[in-house]
C-alpha cells in the first residue's frame, strides 16, 4: 500500500514538472515569435507596431521582475525604444513621452545611456518648443499694443489737422470782418475829415485784433504740439514697459514709471478692493523715480539670491512679472502694480534664514517642515532697504503668501478679504509657476491644465485672481 502511494506521488511530481517545462517552453516560443515580429516591423520602418510588439514581449517575461527579461528581448527592446524616441523628437509628438518614460521605469534594464540621453533630448526639445510658443505669444501681444497706440496717434494727428483747419477758417472769417470794417471806416473817413481820428482808432483796433488772433493761433499750435508730444511719450513708455517685462533687467522698466504719488501708507487690502485705486496719480518727481529705480535694482539682486538658495531658477522674475500682469488686469493702477511687482521679487526672502540642508532635502520630516514654514517670519532682517511708505506691502507679501481662502493656510489662518491683495496674487502666481516648471523626471504641465488645477481648489485660491490668470496666459 505504501509503495502504491509513493508511486502516485512520483507520478504527480513528474506531471507538475512536465507542465512547468511545457509552460516555460510555451513562453519561450511565444517570446521568440514576438521578437521575430518586432524585428521584422523594426526593419520595415513600422516603429509604432514594433513598439507595441516588444512591449508585449516585455510583459510576457517580466512576471518575476525586470531581471528575468532575457538578453535577446533586452537588446531588441533597446533598439526599438531608441527608434521610438527618435520618431517622437522628429515628429514633435511629445504626448507620447509619458508612456515611454513609464515603461522605462517599469523595465529599467532597457534604459541604457543612449536611451536615457534621447529621453533628455525629447524633454529639452519639448521645453524649447513651449518657450518658443510663449515668446511668440508675447511678441504678438506687444505688436497688438503697438498697433493700438499707433491708431491713437493717427487719430490724434487727424484731430490736430481738423483743429488747424477750423482755426484757419475762423481766422479767415475774422480777417474778412476786419477788412469789411476797414472799408467802412475808410468810406466814412472820406465823407468827413472829422472822423480821421476814428480811422486811426479803427486801425489800432484792427491791429490789436490781429495780434490777439495771432497769439491764439500760436497758443493753439503749442498746445497741440505738447499734446502730441505727451501722447508719443506715453506710447514709447508703454512699449518700453511691455518689452521690459520680457528682459532680465527689470530696473530699466521701473525707472520709467511716472505715477507713483499717493502710495505712501498704502495697505494692500483684500479682493473686495480690486480696481478701487485704478485712477492715474500725478507724475512723480525725479527723486521719487530714482528711489523706485534703486528699490527695483535691490529687489532684483535679492530675488536672485533667494532663487539660488531655494534651487528655483528665475522663480522671482517669473512670479513678479505674473503678479504685475494680474494686478493690472484686475484694475490696480500703475503705482500699485509696480510696488506689487517689486514685493513679489522678494516674497520668499525668509528662505535665506533656512538651513541649507533642509532646502536641499527631497523628503522632510515633521520637524523639518516646521522649520521650513518658519521662513515666513524671517523677513524682517532683510527688508530694511525698503522705504517705510512701501514696507507694509512687502511685509504682507512675505508673511501671508501661504494663507488660503478658506482659512486653512498659515501662519494666522486668515481667510477671504482678510488676506492682503499682494498675498493673494503671489499665492496664485507662485503655484501656477510651480505647475508649469519642470522639477522632476515627469513632463511639465501645460498652461490650461495648470489653470484648471488652480480652479479646482477654490478653498486655496481667490477665484477672481485665477479667472484673471486664465485670461492672460
Amino acid at each position: 500500500m505504501l509503495t502504491n502511494k509513493k508511486s502516485i506521488l512520483v507520478l504527480l511530481v513528474c506531471a507538475v514538472l512536465s507542465v512547468c517545462v511545457s509552460a516555460q517552453n510555451a513562453t519561450a516560443d511565444l517570446t521568440q515569435r514576438f521578437l521575430e515580429r518586432a524585428n521584422t516591423q523594426y526593419e520595415n520602418g513600422d516603429i509604432d507596431n514594433a513598439y507595441k510588439t516588444i512591449n508585449a514581449a516585455l510583459r510576457l517575461n517580466s512576471s518575476d521582475g525586470s531581471s528575468a527579461i532575457p538578453a535577446n528581448v533586452t537588446i531588441i527592446a533597446t533598439q526599438v525604444y531608441s527608434a521610438v524616441l527618435d520618431k517622437i523628437l522628429a515628429d514633435k509628438d511629445y504626448a507620447r513621452i509619458d508612456d515611454v518614460t513609464v515603461n522605462l521605469e517599469t523595465y529599467p534594464v532597457i534604459a541604457d545611456s543612449t536611451v536615457q540621453n534621447k529621453v533628455k533630448a525629447v524633454y529639452a526639445a519639448q521645453e524649447a518648443d513651449i518657450a518658443a510658443k510663449r515668446e511668440a505669444a508675447e511678441a504678438a501681444k506687444q505688436e497688438e499694443l503697438r498697433l493700438q497706440y499707433q491708431q491713437q496717434l493717427d487719430e490724434q494727428r487727424k484731430n490736430q489737422e481738423n483743429f488747424f483747419q477750423e482755426m484757419a477758417k475762423n481766422q479767415e472769417s475774422v480777417m474778412d470782418s476786419i477788412v469789411d470794417l476797414g472799408d467802412r471806416l475808410v468810406e466814412s473817413s472820406e465823407k468827413s475829415e472829422r472822423s480821421n481820428h476814428l480811422v486811426l482808432i479803427a486801425i489800432l483796433i484792427v491791429c490789436a485784433i490781429l495780434v490777439v488772433v495771432f497769439i491764439i493761433v500760436i497758443l493753439g499750435i503749442i498746445t497741440a504740439s505738447k499734446a502730441a508730444a505727451h501722447q508719443r511719450e506715453q506710447f514709447d513708455a508703454t512699449l518700453k514697459l511691455v518689452a521690459g517685462m520680457q528682459q532680465a533687467n527689470n530696473q530699466i522698466l521701473l525707472g520709467n514709471v511716472t505715477d507713483l504719488h499717493g502710495i505712501e501708507g498704502l495697505k494692500s487690502a483684500g479682493s473686495s478692493r480690486w480696481g478701487v485705486d485704478a485712477l492715474p496719480a500725478p507724475e512723480m518727481s525725479s527723486e521719487e523715480k530714482e528711489e523706485l529705480k534703486q528699490l527695483a535694482i535691490k529687489c532684483e539682486d535679492l530675488g536672485s539670491k533667494i532663487d539660488q538658495v531655494s534651487g528655483r531658477k528665475n522663480n522671482s522674475k517669473n512670479v513678479s512679472e505674473l503678479v504685475y500682469k494680474l494686478a493690472m488686469k484686475l484694475g490696480c493702477n500703475q503705482n500699485t502694480s509696480m510696488i506689487y511687482f517689486c514685493a513679489a521679487m522678494v516674497y520668499d526672502v525668509g528662505f535665506l534664514s533656512v538651513p541649507k540642508d533642509i532646502l536641499e532635502e527631497e523628503t522632510l520630516d515633521e520637524q523639518q517642515k516646521r522649520i521650513l514654514r518658519e521662513h515666513i517670519n524671517k523677513y524682517g532682517n532683510y527688508l530694511d532697504f525698503v522705504p517705510e511708505k512701501y514696507r507694509s506691502i512687502f511685509n504682507d507679501a512675505a508673511r501671508f503668501h501661504h494663507e488660503n481662502e478658506d482659512g486653512s493656510g498659515y501662519p494666522d489662518g486668515i481667510s477671504a478679504d482678510k488676506i492682503p491683495q499682494i498675498a493673494k496674487l503671489i499665492h496664485v502666481a507662485e503655484s501656477y509657476n510651480s505647475l508649469i516648471s519642470r522639477r522632476t523626471y515627469r513632463a511639465i504641465k501645460d498652461k490650461e491644465s495648470a489653470v484648471n488645477e488652480l480652479m479646482s481648489k477654490p478653498g486655496m485660491y481667490d477665484s477672481v485672481v485665477v479667472q484673471a490668470l486664465d485670461s492672460i496666459v
